[in-house]
């Protein structure tokens, strides 16, 4: 059966979004609204609200111009002249380091504010559970979190893996998905503001919708009308089916893989789409996992834009991967050398 639910608290919080009348509304020659076109969703608020802020669903106008101001900050020191005998820092550009790091501000687009809803600057995406935070995860689903790798290990140098008999670094298929540009779970569904890459480009007819998304090149390809597979057929995005609520396009996603290739058995994604008004969409989903103690939804505008999805070509997945794997190799042999082996 189709679970067409949103929490209570999510929804209440979309009563006060206005939208676009029905008569305004674009449509494709049979009548339904019109999706077809690129999005932007670049915006400066996270996924998680800050504790600091409770149960506070928006920001005031200070405390939004604040963080504007503060990664306008970072940006700015990021491209301040290094000296040259100062040697390489890592860091993160985006966090205020002044060394070098793997990304500077360069390579990363994260917009240039927070997103409004209802004329108000939001304080996370989430809204429900009303203190903006992803719920616990339940005592089974923490502990096999703890099982997978991480996507960064920290660089002492050293071949330290041959201490613990760990093997981060076997092979391509020892590291995450992320790290050989595979599958990236928290731009794909559900959708919301990442570090870069966050251009949707939809293309609609009356049998299927496309959602293309920008990291890793994704397509995910929404059947309208129908029913599931059985539970054996299952990929990282899930399989997603459609169906029209009034102007609401609502998408059920199920027989959805987790990491490392888990089926994440009884999972599924409610998320709906309308028109905010003619240039924003408004998107909103509902989490339903098992491996979390609750459901959790969230919302954001999806702005339209002029820009252009080209293709995702991962340096990562195409060119780092290989001298990961050979500098590995290299600290290993200097790891047999000093040990004798």
């Amino acid at each position: 059966m189709k679970t067409r639910a949103l929490s209570l608290c999510a929804a209440a919080s979309l009563l006060l979004v206005p939208f676009l009348a029905a008569e305004d509304i674009p449509r494709t020659p049979s009548g339904k609204p019109d999706f077809s076109g690129n999005y932007d969703v670049s915006f400066l608020t996270p996924l998680e609200r800050d504790p600091r802020f409770g149960d506070r669903l928006y920001l005031t106008e200070e405390e939004a111009q604040a963080i504007a101001d503060g990664l306008a900050a970072s940006n700015a020191r990021d491209q301040e002249v290094r000296d040259p005998d100062q040697g390489v820092i890592a860091g993160r550009a985006e966090e205020g380091f002044r060394g070098v790091g793997g990304y500077n501000a360069f390579w990363l687009d994260r917009g240039t504010s927070a997103f409004k809803v209802d004329g108000k600057y939001r304080t996370s995406v989430i809204t429900d559970p009303p203190n903006g935070r992803l719920p616990p995860r339940t005592e089974a689903g923490q502990a096999r979190f703890d099982t997978l790798p991480p996507f960064s290990y920290e660089n002492t140098g050293t071949a330290w893996w041959l201490d613990n008999g760990d093997d981060p670094y076997d092979g391509p298929e020892s590291l995450t998905l992320g790290n050989r540009c595979v599958f990236h779970q928290g731009s794909t569904m559900p959708i919301g503001p990442r570090a870069y890459n966050n251009l949707k480009t939809i293309v609609q007819t009356d049998t299927h919708v496309v959602i293309l998304i920008e990291w890793m090149h994704w397509a995910r390809i929404v059947r309208l009308g129908g029913e599931h597979p059985p539970e054996d057929y299952r990929s990282y995005a899930g399989d997603s089916v459609g169906w029209w609520e009034g102007d609401t396009l609502v998408i059920e996603t199920r027989n959805l893989l987790g990491d490392w290739g888990f089926h994440r058995k009884g999972a599924h994604v409610v998320e709906r789409l309308s028109f905010q008004d003619e240039n924003n969409l408004f998107y909103e989903y509902t989490v339903n996992d098992p491996e979390f103690t609750a459901p959790y939804s969230g919302s954001l505008p999806w702005p339209r834009t002029d820009d252009r999805l080209y293709e995702f070509a991962c340096q990562e997945g195409n060119y780092s991967m290989g001298n990961t794997l050979r500098g590995a190799r290299y600290l290993e042999q200097q790891y047999d050398e000093k040990h004798g082996r």
